[in-house]
């Protein structure tokens, strides 16, 4: 599908401002503005902030209570459980948890249901088998919200609960001992952006605190940054906005990526050839499918087990084992989106429609959320992709675009569903096969009636001149990384470019080297469908980035897209 470029509106009064108050280029600080920022101090913060700057956990609705009741079972040597989602967020939740509980000395377990089994959520049998094996606090992790009835179940049975989750709250939330969410009535944490993980490292920064201020660190305490790669790797993979609280967890968070001590990353980046300094892309392409492929395929403790080892051997084994898992997650989702496409392709008023329901008794219910996500790149409509189960029972993943809310859409069909959930952009749910067919028409009006435009746009930071861009430039912007949802990588369009020359190489990827003025670069567009030929003069929007090849660095121009 053709894009739409869509420029950003130029602000020259505060974009000169910024520019004198800061010691940065114009460019950069016009796109400091693209991202919200209304003046020096703000700008200040998002180039500066570290650790020192999250906000104090304590601001979260409940965390006292919290923290007081987990206080209390370490001193009464109580069995505690994490009990996680599935998913990078889930599984890295409860990593840290129960990792920071073991290494200060805690009886502690975990628990993650297992996707296909047991589906999302807490689940009453999980609870009992708990119980049975002396658990008295269940901290649930990236899950939970909904889950008042399970919640007054375990009370029957003698166990405590504390709700950690991230995703909107229900009207009727769990009795728990504490509910910890930012996103709950009440709650005043600023960084309501935060997921699951995020939530559970407030609740240790709180925790240690806690335990210190009574004594119970007689030598050394746990280093909390050393938590932050957990923390950055479920962020990142959790498709979180990368703004405030969000932005300073994964900085921080990528160095000790970089140069973690845990042997189940470690062995992680060995079987995704990651070397060097790690990345966003890195977490989401590379290390994020491979501990996500342990719950859409199999029982995701077994990603646990990878990120709590401390046998660097056992971990080489388990990460070696999720390598394989997600080489075959790959197949069966190569093989969905075939059949998807040709659904599409297939329906005669495919053309006509707004959004995209499809479902399948053949589809591994693991993976259609990524599939979705496919969908939603090439028709740019909301995608809703359903597993149809032996017992009739559908398992549907939908992915919207921007400008409707799916979690709101989803809400106006709730009767027909027995079950969902999630966020303005990713939803889960589960429905009855027979009612599949009305909820088809019921999203297809809801969407309609939104009237979002059917056009893929990419917004454009700035128009510049070629000649502009340096190794000072490129500097000042990547001080604005970690780049990703909510603080996109920085792309400018340079109109009436020469093209010197050009070439297609490894059958997939287009090579140009252009000019505009004095200046020559090097430009390149990867992953083109098919080859391409582009005239003589051009428009290219693009992204400036330093290549290193053969230990020589240049500047490079990544192509995003051309006229």
């Amino acid at each position: 599908m053709k894009k739409h470029w869509v420029i950003e509106k130029e602000n020259p009064r505060l974009r000169e401002k910024l520019a004198k108050a800061l010691g940065i280029s114009p460019i950069t600080a016009q796109v400091l503005i693209n991202r919200g920022i209304k003046d020096e101090v703000e700008a200040e913060f998002f180039l500066k902030s570290s650790l020192f700057d999250i906000p104090s956990p304590f601001f979260l609705k409940g965390m006292d209570k919290a923290v007081e009741r987990i206080k209390k079972a370490i001193e009464r040597s109580e069995k505690i459980a994490i009990y996680g989602d599935y998913d990078v967020d889930g599984v890295t939740a409860t990593a840290l948890l129960y990792t920071f509980l073991r290494n200060i000395g805690t009886k502690v377990t975990y628990y993650n249901p297992h996707r296909l089994k047991e589906g999302y959520g807490i689940n009453i049998e999980a609870i009992r088998k708990l119980r049975s094996e002396g658990v008295s606090l269940i901290v649930s992790g990236d899950c939970g919200i909904t889950a008042w009835r399970e919640v007054e179940e375990a009370k029957k049975l003698g166990i405590d609960f504390i709700v950690t989750d991230h995703h909107k709250p229900p009207q009727i939330l769990p009795k728990a001992i504490s509910v910890l969410n930012p996103h709950q009535p009440g709650c005043n944490y600023p960084g309501k952006e935060i997921t699951g993980v995020g939530v559970i490292f407030n609740l240790t920064i709180a925790l240690r605190r806690v335990l210190r201020e009574s004594g119970f660190f007689k030598k050394t305490e746990p280093n909390l940054g050393d938590y932050l790669d957990l923390v950055a790797l479920g962020t990142v993979a959790d498709c979180a906005s990368l703004v405030n609280v969000n932005r300073i967890f994964v900085k921080e968070g990528l160095k000790r990526l970089t140069r973690t001590k845990r042997p189940g990353i470690k062995a992680l980046k060995e079987v995704s050839g990651i070397r060097g300094e790690v990345d966003v892309y890195d977490i989401g392409y590379k290390l994020g499918p491979r501990v996500n492929a342990s719950g859409r395929l199999r029982n995701a403790g077994f990603a646990v087990e990878l990120l709590i080892s401390e046998d660097i051997d056992k971990a080489r084994e388990v990460a070696r084992i999720l390598n394989q898992e997600n080489t075959k997650r790959q197949l069966i989702e190569e093989k969905i989106l075939k059949e998807a496409i040709g659904q599409v392709e297939s329906s005669t008023n495919f053309a006509k429609s707004c959004s995209i329901v499809l479902a399948s008794k053949n589809w591994h219910p693991g993976v259609i959320g990524i599939v979705a996500s496919k969908m939603v790149e090439i028709y740019n409509k909301p995608t809703v992709l359903i597993s149809i189960g032996e017992d009739g029972i559908g398992k549907g993943s939908g992915r919207s675009i921007e400008g409707l809310n799916i979690y709101e859409a989803l809400t106006r069909c709730e009767d027909l569903f027995e079950q969902f959930g999630g966020h303005q952009l990713a939803a889960g749910l589960s429905i009855r096969e027979e009612r599949i067919e009305e909820f088809r028409d019921r999203f297809e009006y809801i969407v309609r009636e939104s009237k979002i435009e059917n056009v893929l746009k990419l917004r454009v930071d700035s128009m510049v001149n070629l000649e502009c861009i340096d190794e000072t430039i490129i500097s000042e912007l990547n001080l604005l990384s970690p780049f990703g949802i909510g603080n996109p990588e920085p792309v400018f369009l340079a109109r009436s470019v020469d093209v010197l020359s050009q070439r297609f190489f490894k059958q997939k990827h287009l090579g140009l080297k252009v000019r505009q003025g004095n200046k020559i670069f090097d430009a390149i567009w990867f992953n083109l469908k098919e080859p391409i030929s582009v005239p003589k003069k051009i428009d290219m929007v693009f992204t400036p980035e330093i290549n290193t090849w053969n230990g020589e660095k240049r500047i490079r121009l990544r192509i995003i897209d051309l006229n």
